[in-house]
């Protein structure tokens, strides 16, 4: 028989006896967090959490985003191994969980959060790597199984973006629609009222130029410095509108307030480097020695920002890096111009059918 002393068996005890500690942080639009809690319930409306002993709770429509120091075993490795590359096997790992989750009723009572976060996830990597059809299907899983959630008001936006790149421009507007009706019957914040705002202009084909600006500057007005993440994407789609128009510098000083600020989603500050980056490349084509050089090098960064910090946002990268591509091109050393081929065959792999993989495959050699 093994015999612990005194000292020795109130050490085992303790270890036995003592809570696992959980060191959750919740990251807020104002650009604070708040550490070291424990995350309990999430809703539309508000997060739960523990700390130091006591119940607190945060606006949702004030989290940016929550980092969990534990999750579920499938969830965990999901993210673990979509930080790896592997987005396929990551979509697999929460599916698996999600479907057997909802399987034994839809409860999770270590995580209750997690079923909600796994499907926001699965949206994510679903946008990734373009699979739109996939965005809209866990979008439409997030809505129906967990309809309180904190993230089923951005499953409405997600689904609305996917359907309008799809080319399904009144279903983009229908699910705005049902935003819309779930923000009034639940009685939800302001922010997602500008939302559906914003998403009826970035969403109607019909409205263009100055017209287009004024509506979106009305809401990012509206936003203020109380809802930044709304505001900042106004303003980007803003920026998008004269960068179509041929107005570099007016676009660039946009571009340059949303990402100075950095009070915006990954989405939001992909549009905005990449947008800062089409005026750079565009000053620089039209100047001269140093200065073009110099141009030539910061529309370089933003590009480069996009393709590497914002690898997920499908939307912009395979841009960012044809253009990344076109300026290592441009330099006249071996080094450049073997950096440049690299990223035209990554989109060419990646992004095979897309109009970048074509206009990389006219550079490949």
């Amino acid at each position: 028989m093994i015999r612990l002393s005194l000292p020795s068996f109130a050490l085992v005890a303790l270890l036995f006896a003592a809570p696992h500690a959980v060191a959750d942080t919740i990251y807020l639009v104002d650009g604070s967090s708040v550490e070291d809690v424990e995350v309990g319930d999430e809703s539309y409306e508000k997060v739960e959490y523990k700390t130091e002993g006591k119940r607190k709770d945060v606006a949702a429509d004030q989290v940016l985003r929550i980092d969990y120091s534990e999750k579920p075993p499938l969830v965990d490795r999901g993210d673990d191994t979509a930080t790896e590359g592997d987005v396929f096997g990551a979509i697999g790992d929460l599916q698996t969980y999600v479907e057997g989750h909802f399987a034994k009723g839809g409860t999770d009572r270590r995580f209750p959060w997690a079923p909600a976060y796994a499907l926001g996830r699965l949206i994510d990597l679903q946008e990734s790597v373009g699979n739109l059809d996939g965005v809209i299907a866990a979008a439409d899983q997030l809505i129906a199984n967990v309809p309180t959630a904190r993230q089923t008001p951005g499953a409405h936006l997600s689904k609305a973006q996917a359907q309008y790149r799809k080319g399904d421009a009144a279903g983009a507007t229908k699910t705005l629609g049902a935003l819309e009706s779930l923000v009034q019957t639940a009685g939800l914040s302001r922010a997602w009222v500008l939302e559906v705002q914003l998403g009826r202009v970035v969403y109607d084909d019909a409205l263009k130029g100055s017209a287009r600006r004024d509506k979106l500057r009305a809401v990012a007005v509206s936003a203020g410095n109380e809802f930044p993440v709304v505001a900042s994407r106004a303003n980007t789609v803003a920026g998008e509108s004269l960068v179509e128009e041929q107005k570099y510098t007016e676009a660039e000083a946009i571009f340059r307030e949303v990402v100075d600020k950095g009070k915006a989603d990954h989405r939001t500050l992909a549009a905005a480097y990449t947008g800062l980056g089409d005026c750079l490349l565009q000053r620089g084509q039209t100047a001269d020695g140093d200065k073009q050089a110099e141009l030539l090098k910061n529309a370089l960064l933003a590009y480069m920002r996009v393709v590497v910090v914002y690898e997920d946002q499908t939307q912009y990268v395979p841009k960012a890096m044809f253009y990344a591509a076109r300026i290592f091109d441009q330099e006249e050393d071996e080094v450049s111009k073997e950096r440049a081929q690299r990223l035209y065959r990554k989109i060419i792999y990646r992004y095979d059918g897309s109009r970048w993989a074509r206009e990389a495959n006219g550079f490949k050699k």
